[in-house]
């Protein structure tokens, strides 16, 4: 088996070859300007979901910004407790120009699966530092509106999927509650966009506010 570090050297390793080895001035000249991404992703930690990978985009071309559960928090003028995010969204927005923001949710998120869980047991950790509970239970909205649509016939899967979803448009709605957001897309500069990555198949979904539903690209 091998290492995990030494993989990572070797990629970059990798790296050298192929973007200072091989095309060093390029790099150097594109490098030197600074980054200018047209699209900022708010995307889940999972190790199995990078932006990057799943758009093909090359070095500079989006501005990422990971968490647990791909989480959007409300705004909070002034006081915020999660001003991390907070500037991300503010220095793409107003110093990147970002003209695009997307969420992505995906299927199997352990973060949403903490989200629904209702017995403490269960989940990751349980005690007073439970972080995880902590930060999930931003999307409480999503579990409640997956909960009042779903009875007894409904499986824990079908439910947790819902919920990954659910949990991309509280977030989207949460961002649009940013100033510099809403005055971005009051200005027609910038736009919102909830995708949904399904892990096993590859499929990749957007949501579609006139159809009401996620369809795939």
């Amino acid at each position: 088996m091998s290492d995990a570090y030494e993989d990572l050297i070797e990629g970059y390793r990798t790296f050298r070859r192929e973007y200072l080895d091989k095309r060093f001035e390029a790099y150097r000249a594109w490098a030197s300007k600074g980054q200018n991404p047209r699209t900022l992703i708010i995307g889940c930690s999972d190790s199995r979901v990078n932006p990057a990978i799943l758009t093909h985009a090359g070095l500079g071309e989006i501005f990422v910004v990971n968490n647990v559960a791909n989480i959007v928090p409300p705004y909070e003028k002034g006081k915020s407790h999660h001003k991390s995010l907070g500037a991300a969204i503010q220095f793409a927005v107003n110093h990147l120009k970002v003209e695009h923001i997307i969420v992505l949710g995906h299927s199997g998120c352990g973060g949403i699966r903490a989200l629904m869980t209702d017995d403490a047991g269960q989940r990751f950790d349980a005690g007073e530092d439970d972080y995880i509970a902590d930060w999930v239970s931003i999307l409480q909205p999503a579990k409640d509106i997956v909960c009042a649509c779903c009875d007894a016939s409904t499986s824990q899967d079908d439910k947790l999927r819902l919920a990954e979803m659910e949990g991309v448009l509280v977030s989207i709605r949460y961002l649009a509650g940013y100033p510099w957001v809403r005055q971005a897309i009051e200005a027609g500069t910038l736009s919102l966009h909830a995708w949904y990555f399904h892990v096993d198949s590859g499929e990749l979904r957007s949501y579609r506010p006139e159809e009401g539903r996620f369809k795939p690209l």
